[in-house]
């Protein structure tokens, strides 16, 4: 028979257990976003590339704004969408985790959109590591954020990239220029860059020194 002391002891090793177990597996408990603003606290640092000022220049960070245009009421119209910057049809893919956080959807498509939710990466404890780069990113890894950096994580940043830069999408244009334009190739994909005009909301420079595997200091 089990006494009192042994059941609390059990009960003690199966808390630590399930906290260990959680710990290792992020998806056993809900993450959230925190937005890039958050983020841009320490990437925007230029001493590390400024990954902040990098994603304000790019289309992803004007996500929301386009929505707004007369061009994204015109599409709107056609597929009986009143008010795009509102409809989730819309918001999926023009701000991060879908437009559900509304503190957040103004920021468009910010660097939890690719990144994962930070609620618990962004930590310094969970992200940082001035001499295991490497180390500090699986441990950011553990901690939510989503395996998409380096060679080996194409298919991944690939599956990603197409979830929204697809031919299904209620805004994917008809005429074939700006098809063209549009479009996310593999090596876009590859280098996180693209050419185009930054008037017209067409180039994307993601790339930054944070890439996978990291120098050792």
């Amino acid at each position: 028979m089990m006494t009192m002391k042994t059941s609390s002891i059990a009960a003690l090793a199966f808390l630590l257990a399930a906290v260990s177990f959680n710990a290792l597996h992020p998806g056993n408990r809900k993450l959230d976003y925190v937005g890039s603003e958050v983020c841009g606290n320490c990437h925007a640092a230029d001493s590390i590339g400024n990954q902040y000022d990098k994603w304000m220049r790019t289309p992803h960070a004007k996500a929301m704004e386009r929505l707004r245009t007369k061009a994204a009421v015109s599409i709107a119209e056609k597929l009986s969408i009143k008010k795009p910057s509102e409809d989730q049809q819309c918001l999926k893919c023009h701000a991060t985790g879908g437009g559900k956080n509304p503190a957040i959807r103004a920021e468009g498509v910010g660097c939890e959109a690719c990144h994962g939710p930070g609620s618990e990466y962004h930590e310094y404890a969970y992200h940082v590591d001035t001499v295991n780069r490497q180390g500090a990113y699986e441990t950011a890894i553990r901690h939510g954020m989503y395996q998409i950096l380096g060679i080996k994580n194409i298919k991944r940043r690939e599956k990603m990239c197409l979830g929204c830069h697809n031919s299904r999408r209620p805004c994917y244009p008809s005429l074939a220029k700006d098809i063209y334009r549009q479009s996310i190739s593999l090596q876009v994909i590859t280098d996180m860059k693209k050419g185009g005009e930054q008037s017209r909301g067409e180039y994307v420079n993601l790339k930054h020194q944070l890439i996978p595997p990291f120098p050792q200091y």
